[in-house]
C-alpha cells in the first residue's frame, strides 16, 4: 500500500449543534475544564450495493471498476447529517466519468461501476463486492473516489493491490490535466478490493463539513468536481488504450 504518513489514533466525537453551542460557549467564556459522557451502542446494520456492467471485456483487454460509497453517517434521533462533500461528490465523479466512458473507451476494455453501502461503518459494501469478484476470477483495475467536494493543493492518493501500472497510468493522467497528486491516506473502499489482491487506488479530493451537519452542498466547489472527473476519465482510457494508439506523449500541465 502506497500512502502518506499515518495521522495516529485522533479519537473524534461529532457532537449535534445545540451541544456543540453549548460547549463552546462555555470553553469561551470561563477558565474550566470540561467533562462529558457519551453512552456506546452496537447496531446491526444491512446494506445494498448497486452495481452495474455497462461494457463487458473481451479476453485479454482492460476491465475497469469505478466506485464510490453513497451511505453517510449520523443517527441522532431526527439528524440525518447531509453527506454532501462525503460522498455525493464521490458519486457524482463516477456516474459523469461512466457516462462519458461508456462510449469512449476503445473497443475490448470493459467498464463497471459500483456504488457502495457500508463504507461508514467498516467497508461492508466494498468487502461483500471484493469477495464476490474474486469467487468469479474477475481482475479489474479500480479506481474509488471519497470526497470531491474541495481541492486544495493535490488530491491524495493511495494505491493497494498490484497498482503499479494503474497508479503509474494515475500519474500520468495528472500530469496530462494538470491535476496535482500526492501521496496521502485514503481509507475507504479501494482498501477492501487492495486487500483482495486487485489493483487498487482511493482518490481524496476534500470534504467541507466532514461528518458534521456542516457538510452541505454549498461546501461543494464545482471546479473540484469537474478536476478529479476529468482525473478518473484520463486514467481510466490511457489504462484501456495500447500504447501504440495513443496518438502523442503525455505532456505534463501541472
Amino acid at each position: 500500500m502506497l500512502a502518506g504518513p499515518d495521522p495516529g489514533p485522533l479519537p473524534v466525537l461529532t457532537l449535534d449543534p445545540d451541544t456543540h453551542h453549548a460547549v463552546l460557549t462555555v470553553a469561551t467564556t470561563a477558565d474550566s475544564w470540561l467533562a462529558g459522557a457519551t453512552p456506546l451502542r452496537r447496531d446491526d446494520v444491512h446494506g445494498a450495493n448497486i452495481h452495474a456492467c455497462l461494457r463487458q471485456s473481451v479476453p485479454a483487454g482492460a476491465d475497469l471498476l469505478l466506485t464510490a460509497h453513497y451511505d453517510g453517517v449520523g443517527d441522532h434521533p431526527g439528524l440525518r447529517l447531509p453527506g454532501a462533500s462525503d460522498n455525493a461528490t464521490g458519486v457524482a465523479v463516477v456516474l459523469e466519468a461512466a457516462r462519458v466512458l461508456a462510449t469512449a473507451l476503445p473497443a475490448g476494455a470493459g467498464l463497471s461501476v459500483a456504488l457502495l453501502d457500508g463504507e461508514e461503518v467498516g467497508a461492508l459494501g466494498s468487502a461483500h463486492h471484493a469477495s464476490q469478484l474474486r469467487a468469479a476470477g474477475a481482475a479489474p483495475m479500480v479506481i474509488n473516489v471519497d470526497g470531491a467536494g474541495r481541492l486544495e493543493g493535490a488530491a491524495a492518493v493511495e494505491a493497494g493491490g498490484p497498482a503499479h501500472r494503474l497508479l503509474a497510468l494515475l500519474d500520468q493522467a495528472g500530469r496530462h490535466t494538470g491535476i496535482p497528486l500526492t501521496a496521502g491516506p485514503v481509507a475507504s473502499d479501494n482498501r477492501r478490493y487492495g486487500g483482495a489482491g486487485f489493483a487498487a487506488v482511493g482518490i481524496g479530493a476534500g470534504m467541507g463539513g466532514y461528518h458534521s451537519p456542516a457538510d452541505t452542498p454549498d461546501k461543494v466547489d464545482p471546479d473540484t468536481l469537474d478536476a478529479i472527473a476529468r482525473l478518473v476519465v484520463a486514467t481510466a482510457h490511457l489504462a484501456a488504450a495500447a500504447p501504440a494508439t495513443l496518438s502523442s506523449p503525455i505532456g505534463d500541465k501541472r
